[in-house]
């Protein structure tokens, strides 16, 4: 319950609070639901991209794909001992 509250708190943080601290929360969101990362890299992009080449959405894939590589890292980890 604490984690769907999470990630509902990310994707509502663009509008309501300060982009480093929507950054931040999506970052702690995107641990627990990886693609939440994604979602607020298009979500910065649409709100805030003003060039051509979208670095927001691009910086979401990244962050995404070690938040991937992080959590089941973890999981193993946390199996094994």
């Amino acid at each position: 319950m604490v984690r769907a509250i999470l990630i509902i708190l990310a994707m509502v943080a663009p509008f309501t609070m300060p982009w480093a601290y929507a950054v931040l929360l999506g970052l702690i969101a995107s641990y627990f639901f990886p693609p939440t990362a994604l979602v607020m890299g298009t979500l910065f992009e649409v709100l805030y991209g003003q060039g051509t080449v979208p670095y927001a959405f691009f910086i979401g894939a990244v962050i995404f794909t070690l938040m991937l590589g992080v959590r089941r890292f973890v999981k193993t980890r946390i199996m094994d001992a």
